[in-house]
């Protein structure tokens, strides 16, 4: 877990390479599609931002993610990057 993020994998599913990701916010917390759609847009860019870090550190694995927004607010911008930057250090390791 890397809050406000909870990540699940699967390694060796994709016969291409790469990575896939699928983004989650639950509706449960957040009611309207504004702010759902607010949030994954924030988890998908703090996502491009740092993927050059992530093939770096898993080199030619595949591998799928699935990222779940688990925060009960809304958090700013640089929390939810700060979760991927973590979920990239505790993966690699």
């Amino acid at each position: 877990m890397a809050y406000p993020l909870r990540v699940s994998w699967l390694e060796g599913c994709d016969d291409a390479g790469g990575t896939q990701v699928a983004v989650s916010v639950p509706k449960r917390h957040f009611k309207t599609a504004v702010q759902r759609n607010r949030l994954k847009r924030r988890i998908r860019e703090a996502y491009r931002l740092h993927k050059e870090e992530w093939y770096a550190r898993l080199g030619d694995r595949p591998v799928s993610l699935m990222l779940m927004y688990i925060a009960k607010e809304e958090l700013p911008y640089r929390e939810i990057e700060a979760g991927i930057a973590k979920m990239i250090r505790k993966f690699s390791d």
